[in-house]
């Protein structure tokens, strides 16, 4: 541990509570079953298929009727 830091670690982090916590997590397999929740699983399938990369986003933006202005800011066409 360094001598001087940023932030003061909390009291659970100095007594190895969060450590012990984790390790349980990870030997009773809870971490696998939250990972294959329904709208975890959805969000994996929309990152392997690119649904993030900047051309998709921008196609989303103007298929909800955002468009650049002259100063960058987005304003709806229709109300």
């Amino acid at each position: 541990m360094k001598l001087f830091r940023y932030r003061r670690p909390s009291l659970k982090t100095v007594l190895g509570v969060t450590k012990v916590k984790r390790r349980i997590k990870k030997a009773t397999g809870i971490s696998t079953i939250q990972s294959l929740s329904p709208s975890r699983v959805k969000q994996k399938i929309k990152y392997n298929l690119g649904y993030n990369k900047p051309i998709f986003k921008h196609t989303r933006e103007l298929s909800r009727g955002k468009v650049p202005s002259l100063l960058g800011l987005f304003s709806k066409w229709f109300k």
